[in-house]
């Protein structure tokens, strides 16, 4: 593979990626569960939630190593780094719904996700090689 065809497949990876996991934590959060909140969601919500979010990233992590034919662990790199400066910005402006251990932990599970999704793809029999 030509290192253009590797430089498109990571940039075009990290942008699915990326959108395919605010795409899947918003409709978990958001409209599945309405609205996902510590002060406002019963307990099963807050669960469900949090299992949720949780595969929205595995999902966006095995969808983003399909794309790059396991190839490079980048774009994975790279959408860590912006839940990461979300996490942060959010600390930073006081955008929190809930308290900092709910929030915090939700953020430690997408990056989790992330990568358990890249690690899956990497063990998928039946992902191209």
């Amino acid at each position: 593979m030509s290192s253009r065809t590797r430089i498109l497949l990571t940039v075009t990876a990290t942008i699915i990626g990326g959108l395919s996991l605010m795409l899947y934590t918003t409709l978990s959060q958001q409209i599945l569960l309405d609205n996902l909140s510590f002060c406002t969601s019963s307990t099963s919500e807050l669960f469900f939630g949090g299992v949720a979010t949780f595969a929205s990233a595995v999902v966006a992590g095995f969808l983003a190593s399909l794309i790059v034919v396991r190839d490079n662990y980048w774009p994975h790199f790279t959408i860590s780094l912006f839940i990461v400066g979300k996490m942060s910005f959010a600390v930073l402006c006081g955008q929190w719904s809930g308290p900092f251990w709910f929030e915090s932990g939700l953020h430690l599970s997408l990056l989790a996700g992330v990568w358990i999704g890249y690690y899956s793809a990497n063990k998928f029999p039946l992902a191209p090689v």
